[in-house]
């Protein structure tokens, strides 16, 4: 897409048919366009983590403002990011790496003495996915889990982060012109996100505005700004995804950052109350600071409840009874159909999106939907067709789907 001041032409059908995993025909027509428009300052703005640094690569060459390759590792390469703190480890929750063949008993010494004992959390660097990192509460439980896991990441590196109790894990949108312009936060304070992933436990997620996240989450944005300066040039004027855990506001740690949002349903609750994607805040950002518009402004709270999926056979679409909220109820899967484990954020059964001007009674609908709603999941059916014969695998096959995916408002 190309904007300047007076009109906006999009460019469709670069890609060819083939998928070009290295977007050449695309990255080619960026380059002659930036060739093009070289005397008027263009300026390269993106919208998905794969293209990234091939466009980083194109900035340095053709001497367009924005992040170069270099600048990048701290957002691509999570080892990297681990040790270049920039001035962040005084906010930063503590760490320590370990690698090699697994020592519990010397390395439950070190996580005590590094980062003052349990409870824990360990996340294998190279072969990372929500189910491999380990929530340990205590010695003992760590010393079981690598003792589980030894044959499976040998001579892998890890690293053991502090765990924070009683904090809501956020993820903050900003920009270095207009500070904080919203946030993501979970309602559970006793377990994070990939805790109830892992357990296919509900969860939910809620959307603040700035103004919003001002008034529950005091300090939040002073922080944010914080780190923006520690890590980012002045001159930087796109939006800057920030996670951490916020307990009050003289406890706010750092976890992280990235350049993009890290899921499609943070996606969704960031266009949720504005009407329009996030994209358009990353091209807003470029022109500098801009008057707020009151007349757009949503007064509404919003938030998300995401069933993780489990390995099975979905039995039945679970009717959601209406609440006093607006609500709006997205089935991901069908009756009938195959799921996996949920390994991420969007692997899920079902969405519940829910909106209302009043908080309190947002927060108490959110918790009866998830007291109240049970999902029926055959567990037991895949490994009956596994352990059949191809032959008979047929009469085990679901007929016609009494209801496909729906959303319903």
């Amino acid at each position: 897409m190309l904007v300047d001041e007076t009109n906006v032409d999009v460019y469709y059908q670069v890609e060819p048919p083939i998928r070009d995993h290295d977007h050449c025909l695309l990255m080619h027509k960026v380059r002659e366009l930036c060739s093009i428009f070289s005397s008027k300052n263009p300026k390269l703005v993106v919208f998905e983590r794969s293209l990234q640094r091939p466009i980083a690569q194109i900035r340095r060459d053709m001497e367009v403002e924005g992040f170069k390759p270099e600048q990048l590792l701290h957002f691509i390469h999570a080892e990297e990011a681990i040790t270049m703190r920039n001035g962040l480890a005084a906010i930063s929750l503590r760490q320590c790496s370990l690698s090699g063949t697994p020592q519990p008993d010397t390395w439950a010494e070190a996580v005590r003495n590094q980062i003052g004992g349990f409870p824990a959390v360990v996340r294998p660097l190279r072969h990372h996915c929500a189910h491999s990192v380990g929530f340990i509460r205590n010695e003992n439980e760590f010393k079981n889990w690598f003792r589980r896991n030894s044959s499976v990441h040998r001579n892998e590196h890890y690293v053991v982060q502090e765990y924070v109790d009683d904090g809501h894990e956020f993820s903050a949108v900003c920009s270095s012109a207009d500070g904080i312009l919203g946030c993501i936060s979970a309602i559970e304070t006793h377990r994070s996100v990939l805790e109830c992933i892992q357990n296919q436990q509900p969860y939910a997620l809620e959307y603040l505005s700035a103004n919003q996240t001002r008034d529950i989450f005091p300090g939040l944005e002073s922080f944010c700004i914080q780190v923006i300066k520690s890590v980012f040039p002045t001159a930087y004027l796109g939006l800057i995804f920030i996670r951490g855990y916020y307990k009050d506001h003289n406890e706010i740690f750092f976890l992280g950052f990235g350049l993009e949002p890290d899921s499609e349903t943070a996606r969704h609750l960031y266009a949720l109350p504005q009407s329009n994607p996030w994209e358009v805040s990353a091209l807003t950002a470029q022109l500098g600071p801009q008057p707020e518009d009151l007349s757009n402004v949503d007064n509404n709270f919003h938030l998300v409840i995401n069933f993780p999926s489990a390995e099975g056979v979905l039995i039945h679409q679970t009717n959601i009874l209406r609440r006093e909220s607006n609500m709006r109820v997205s089935w991901k899967s069908a009756e009938s159909a195959e799921m996996k484990d949920s390994d991420h954020l969007d692997d899920n059964v079902l969405q519940v999106f829910l909106w209302n001007s009043n908080r309190s009674q947002l927060l108490a609908d959110c918790d009866d939907i998830i007291r109240s709603t049970d999902i029926t999941i055959d567990r037991n059916a895949l490994n009956e067709r596994h352990s059949l014969c191809r032959k008979n695998v047929a009469k085990l096959t679901a007929k016609e789907l009494v209801r496909s995916c729906t959303t319903t408002d």
